[in-house]
């Protein structure tokens, strides 16, 4: 397997490549959660191996190695994408960018494609995977420490509102896989149900799945997970990786 780890000028931020073969294929980009406090361990690597197995090359943007504020975070994941659509050859790429995201990293991955022009010139993916996402800061339902760590001293309500995804959906995004439990105890579901009615009314296309119970992390819910706990191996929950395999196909990723 090939792996190249490149690390941001000046950081101790970086991104890793991966890749099992030469063949020339999509590319992926995985922004791990860790409400912007950390990047999740338990959302990378494994997520990096589920997409490689489906003949993806893969990418992990560790981007909270050092705690900067916003808009680095969004800054960093526009490099990357960029990076890489500057050198397909060089990673055997057939230009074709997906970006996942999971918790904050998924605010991160929507934050970054609604805004792209002012991150990075040629950052807008091909297909956005947004997992159990941070989305808005309405006090009612916002996951308020994620909104802490990202904005820090720029905390502001100018800010929370620039930054409550649902609000600023772009008609532009490109299709969107996401998925979320009922039951989340961390980031309440009606983040991702408000972006949905969004993405309806500005017409993106979407496919969505919401499953009754399950908690709050539960990356691919399978043996992968290296830091979770019992409850986040889930047979029934593990479907979502079944429904994406589906709609990878249906949208000619694979």
């Amino acid at each position: 397997m090939i792996e190249e780890k490149i690390f941001f000028e000046n950081s101790k931020n970086y991104f890793t490549f991966y890749s099992l073969d030469s063949n020339i294929k999509p590319l992926v980009v995985i922004v791990p959660g860790g409400g912007y406090d950390h990047t999740s361990k338990r959302e990378a690597k494994n997520v990096a191996d589920f997409f490689m197995n489906l003949g993806f090359h893969a990418c992990v943007l560790n981007y909270r190695e050092e705690l900067n504020s916003y808009p680095n975070p969004q800054e960093e994941l526009a490099y990357v994408i960029d990076y890489f659509r500057n050198n397909i050859k060089k990673y055997n790429l057939n230009g074709k960018i997906l970006n996942i995201g999971f918790s904050a990293g998924a605010h991160l991955v929507l934050s970054q494609a609604i805004y792209h022009n002012e991150y990075g010139k040629n950052s807008l993916s091909d297909g956005l995977v947004l997992c159990y996402p941070v989305v808005s800061s309405d006090k009612d339902i916002m996951h308020k420490s994620s909104f802490e760590y990202l904005l820090k001293d720029k905390y502001s309500e100018e800010l929370l509102d620039k930054l409550s995804l649902e609000k600023h959906v772009s008609k532009e995004l490109p299709d969107v896989f996401m998925w979320h439990t009922i039951t989340d105890e961390s980031v309440n579901c009606l983040n991702s149900i408000r972006l949905l009615e969004q993405f309806k009314l500005n017409g993106i296309n979407c496919e969505y799945h919401l499953y009754p119970k399950g908690s709050h992390g539960m990356s691919l819910a399978d043996d992968s997970m290296v830091d979770g706990g019992k409850n986040h191996k889930d047979s029934y929950i593990n479907q979502w990786t079944v429904n994406l395999k589906k709609w990878l196909i249906l949208k000619n990723w694979i």
